[in-house]
Formats: structure tokens, C-alpha cells, sequence
């Protein structure tokens, strides 16, 4: 009977370590055939700061991903630094298990060397190492299909392109060709003004190429962007330079392998205002308030509109945040039942507004910084219309 649950042991350990092993090596290479491995890291359990080296001679790409085997991570504070030494810090906080990767995250501007990648990270385990690995796409990686997003007839089309509930909005659509062509989609000064712009397809597979945006004051921009579209598929974010701008229209050189029927191109644009790291809130006001313990008022006015909820990011210093009392516009207060506690650079969870959408005058709250006596913070506010 021992010999019979010895082997039966055996065989269980067994199979869980093949388990183990394949989950160790995930095929990332398969699932994101848009992305080329930059570099990785070993990296030690505990808490502590790393860096994966790039360097230019990798070349130029347009988003990351960020993926972790031998162990279970939490990563913060990432830094991409590019070649001219101009760097960018995502909005990514995230707890990676064994063999999990990053969302996509997308490069603000054009396609950019990377010099190089660092982050902040801990583990529960005090003791081993970790792997970190770094991916890049590539700026002529095109949108080749992705096994792990939906494909043709699966999902739904909200899936694809950006909802105008995410701050994106539909700025036009055009009926194109099958074949090979050039069309336009007109816009109209109406529309407002945008900071980005995103290109979808439906019904079609189309190749595009030399998009040209052309503005209010007849300036024109034409990213560095040729991008294969499968059906409900979409282009990545492309960020218009300089300040938020009037498009007067988008024109596309197009082909498609199919040679007869009709596809159909949508143009989403990115409202100015629009925090592309808090969708469908509006940055309302910022206050700076001093390190240590006290009271404070964050003048809104009712100019800004009207809302349903708020959120508050805090920046430089780890606050708690307590007392929270909002005055309407017409007077009428309403107090949040709730503590707030920031890390550096966090944000609070969205904070619903009793009733319909309310002008909102002031907020006034009680605060305190952890261990910091000297020194400012900045409180933003971000209010969902």
C-alpha cells in the first residue's frame, strides 16, 4: 500500500513540475508577434530599484510590454528614457504572477529609441530571483494579427477602437474601396480641438499608408505610420504635436487583398482636456499644500460644469486625506464618509456625487503626510462630467 502512494506522489509532483516548467516559459513570441525582446533583468525578491540597458542600437518603436517569469512581482515607478534623454513615466502599477505581462503601453509622439528602462519592484518573497523581460514594437512592425486579441467576428467592436466614454470621440467615418486608392475623411472645426488621433477598420483587411492630418490653420502632419488593419482592428494612438489643434481633415493612401467590396475607415480623436491617464475625467484645479498636518481649500468654481463624481490625484509626497466636504453651487454640502490614502503619484477611486450632475464650488479637507514635516505636495482634482 506504501508502494502504491509513494508512486502515486510521484507521478502527481511530477505532472505539477511539468505544469511549473511550462508556465516558466511562456511563448510570448507566438502571442505578440509585433514584439522583439529589448533586454531582461534578474532581479532580487525583496523591494528594490533595477534597470534593463536598451541602448539605440536596438532601433526605433512605438509601445512596450513588460513581462515576469521565475516568480511573482509588483512593479511601480517605471521610467522609459529615450535616445535624446528625454524620458517618460506610464501610469502603470501592476502585480505580475508567474509568467503575466503588462498591458500594451504606448510611446507618447513618434517612434523612439530606448535607451533604457527602470523600475521600481517587490516581491512577498524575501528570498531568489525573478526575471524580468523588456519587448518592443518595432515603428514598421505594422499590426500584424494578435492571437491574444479577438479576431474577425469575435468581440465586439468596442473591444477595437476607443469607446467616446474613454475619452476618445467619433470624428468621422469613410466608405472606401477594396483595391488599391486614396480617400479623405473631412472633419469640420465643430468637432473642437484634439491632442491625438486613432484610425479602425471594419468590414475589410486594409494596408494604410502616408496619412496626412491636416489642421485648422492649414499646417499638416503626416505620422510615421503604416499600418495593416484586420477586421475591428485599430492603429495605435498617434499624438499631434505641439498644442491641442482644429483638424480640418484626415487623408490615407489604402489597399486592400481583397478585390472587390467596400471597407469602412473611423476616425476617433482625443478631446483637449481629456487626461489620457484618467479617460472621461476633466482636470478641474491643483492646489499645493505643505508637508505635515493641516487644513485646506481647493477652489473649483462653477464655470468648470457640471459632474457626478471627482477624483483626486496627490504628487510628491505620500498624504492621508480625511474630512472631506464638498460645497455645490447652490450651496448645499456633501461629505465624503471616507479616508483617502495616497501613495506618491496615486490617484483615489472615482467619488460618486449624491443626485444629478452638480456644479461644484470648493472642496475643503483635512490632511497629513506620512513621516515628511518639510516640503509641498500637489493635489490635483479631476471631475466625470
Amino acid at each position: 500500500m506504501k508502494t502504491v502512494l509513494m508512486t502515486a506522489l510521484l507521478i502527481t509532483l511530477a505532472a505539477f513540475g511539468s505544469v511549473n516548467a511550462q508556465d516558466d516559459k511562456p511563448n510570448w513570441a507566438e502571442k505578440f508577434p509585433n514584439y522583439e525582446l529589448l533586454g531582461e533583468k534578474k532581479v532580487d525578491f525583496g523591494a528594490d530599484k533595477d534597470t534593463i540597458e536598451v541602448g539605440a542600437r536596438e532601433g526605433r518603436y512605438v509601445s512596450l510590454m513588460i513581462g515576469v517569469v521565475e516568480g511573482n512581482l509588483e512593479m511601480w515607478d517605471i521610467k522609459v528614457t529615450f535616445g535624446n534623454d528625454e524620458s517618460y513615466s506610464p501610469e502603470v502599477r501592476h502585480e505580475f504572477k508567474q509568467g503575466e505581462r503588462s498591458r500594451e503601453i504606448d510611446l507618447p509622439g513618434e517612434a523612439r529609441v530606448i535607451k533604457k528602462v527602470s523600475f521600481k519592484y517587490k516581491s512577498k518573497l524575501r528570498k531568489g530571483k525573478a526575471t524580468v523581460k523588456l519587448f518592443g514594437k518595432p515603428a514598421d512592425a505594422g499590426d500584424k494579427p494578435n492571437p491574444d486579441k479577438p479576431g474577425p467576428d469575435k468581440g465586439e467592436w468596442k473591444d477595437h477602437l476607443p469607446k467616446s466614454e474613454e475619452g476618445y470621440q467619433l470624428l468621422g467615418e469613410r466608405r472606401v474601396d477594396f483595391g488599391a486608392d486614396r480617400d479623405t475623411i473631412e472633419v469640420t472645426a465643430s468637432e473642437g480641438k484634439f491632442t491625438a488621433i486613432v484610425l479602425g477598420v471594419v468590414e475589410g483587411e486594409l494596408e494604410m499608408w502616408n496619412i496626412k492630418v491636416e489642421f485648422g490653420n492649414d499646417e499638416s502632419f503626416s505620422p510615421e505610420l503604416r499600418a495593416n488593419f484586420d477586421q475591428k482592428s485599430r492603429s495605435r494612438v498617434i499624438d499631434l504635436p505641439g498644442e491641442a489643434r482644429v483638424i480640418k481633415k484626415v487623408s490615407f493612401a489604402y489597399k486592400s487583398k481583397i478585390g472587390e467590396g467596400k471597407a469602412t475607415v473611423k476616425l476617433f480623436g482625443r478631446p483637449a482636456g481629456v487626461d489620457v491617464r484618467f479617460p472621461n475625467f476633466k482636470h478641474l484645479t491643483s492646489r499645493v499644500v505643505d508637508f505635515g498636518k493641516d487644513t485646506d481649500v481647493i477652489i473649483v468654481g462653477e464655470s468648470k460644469g457640471k459632474f457626478t463624481s471627482f477624483m483626486i490625484e496627490v504628487e510628491n509626497a505620500d498624504l492621508e486625506m480625511f474630512e472631506i466636504v464638498v460645497t455645490f453651487g447652490n450651496g448645499k454640502q456633501h461629505e465624503v464618509k471616507t479616508r483617502l490614502e495616497f501613495n506618491e503619484n496615486s490617484r483615489s477611486r472615482k467619488v460618486d456625487f449624491p443626485g444629478e450632475a452638480r456644479t461644484v464650488e470648493r472642496i475643503v479637507f483635512k490632511y497629513s503626510t506620512q513621516g515628511r514635516k518639510e516640503g509641498k505636495a500637489t493635489v490635483n482634482v479631476y471631475g466625470k462630467e
